[in-house]
């Protein structure tokens, strides 16, 4: 009986974890925002970070196609 209710619970967990691929696009989200922030702090902060703008855009260009791609 116990075993039965504990083997349920695992295929149910296992049912609603999300694929691979979108654990995967939902990371690439999240590096897309954090270097959206900084770019923000960096032109509300001239003088902070500037050297690394061109750098954290061309990032964001390449994030971006990843997350397209099929």
């Amino acid at each position: 009986m116990i075993g039965y209710l504990i083997r349920t619970i695992t295929e149910m967990k296992q049912e609603n974890t999300m694929s691979k691929k979108y654990e995967y696009k939902s990371k690439l989200f999240r590096k897309v925002h954090q270097l959206q922030k900084r770019l923000y702090r960096t032109r509300c902060n001239p003088g902070h970070s500037e050297d690394k703008v061109w750098f954290r855009e061309m990032r964001i260009k390449k994030l971006i196609n990843k997350i397209k791609e099929k």
